[in-house]
C-alpha cells in the first residue's frame, strides 16, 4: 500500500481532517525532536519540537508548495532555534547563526558523555558543536537526514550554488575544528577518514537518547 504523501495529509489537515494533521505530525516528531537535541537537549528540545508543530498547525493554511512539507517543517524548526538563542542573550549581545555556536555547556556535557569510550565520534561531536549554528544544521541535516544542496536551499530560502558554497565552507570548518581539538595526529586522520561512518554511530546514538528522554 503506498504511503499517504506529506503533502496530502497536509492539504487534508486544512480541509479540517485532523487525523491526517496526527498522522503527519507523527511521521516527523522524532526527526525534529533529533534536530534540537543535538543542540540544545532533551528538555528545551521537547518544548521546542512541540512550537515547532504548533507553528505548522497555525501556518498551514499559507504553505504554498515552494518547498516541500518536510523542508518547510526544518525551516520552522530552524528558525525557533535562532528565536530562541536570540532571546536568551543578555545586556544586548548578539546572537548571528553564520557567525555564532550555541554555547551551551550543561548540554555539551551531556551530549558527549554519550559517546564515552569512543574518541572518533566524541571528538566529532566537540567539533560539530564548536562551529556556527548554521554549518552544524547544514552539516547534520545532509548527514543525519541525507538531505540535498536543493532541499537545504529550501529551508534556507536561497539558491543552490549558494548552498553548494556553504556546504563546502561548513565541511572546511569542521575539519579545521576536529585538527583543533583532537589530541594527536592518528585521532585526527582516523575521524576524517572515517567521517561518514562516525555520523551514522552519532546519529544512532543521539536517536535512541532523544526517544529515551520523550
Amino acid at each position: 500500500m503506498t504511503e499517504t504523501s506529506d503533502e496530502a495529509l497536509l492539504h487534508a489537515w486544512i480541509d479540517g481532517d485532523a487525523a491526517a494533521g496526527k498522522q503527519l505530525v507523527t511521521r516527523h516528531y522524532r526527526r525534529i525532536l533529533l534536530f534540537f537535541y543535538s543542540k540544545v537537549g532533551p528538555e528545551l528540545g521537547r518544548d521546542l519540537t512541540q512550537a515547532t508543530f504548533e507553528t505548522l498547525c497555525a501556518k498551514k493554511v499559507v504553505f504554498r508548495g515552494e518547498s516541500s512539507v518536510l523542508t518547510y517543517l526544518f525551516g520552522i524548526a530552524r528558525w525557533k532555534l535562532v528565536h530562541h538563542l536570540r532571546t536568551r542573550r543578555l545586556h544586548d549581545e548578539r546572537f548571528e547563526p553564520l557567525e555564532h555556536s550555541v554555547e551551551l555547556p550543561e548540554v555539551d556535557r551531556s551530549i558527549t558523555s554519550l559517546f564515552m569510550g569512543r574518541q572518533r565520534e566524541a571528538l566529532l561531536v566537540r567539533a560539530l558543536r564548536s562551529l556556527p549554528l548554521d554549518d552544524q544544521i547544514v552539516l547534520e541535516l545532509k548527514e543525519y537526514e541525507g538531505m540535498t544542496s536543493r532541499q537545504l536551499a529550501e529551508i534556507y530560502e536561497v539558491g543552490r550554488d549558494t548552498m553548494s558554497s556553504r556546504i563546502n565552507r561548513a565541511r572546511q570548518r569542521l575539519t579545521v575544528a576536529v585538527q583543533r581539538a583532537a589530541e594527536s595526529v592518528q585521532l585526527i586522520d582516523s575521524t576524517l577518514t572515517g567521517l561518514d561512518e562516525c555520523m551514522r554511530e552519532i546519529r544512532q546514538r543521539l536517536d535512541g537518547a532523544a526517544r529515551s528522554a520523550r
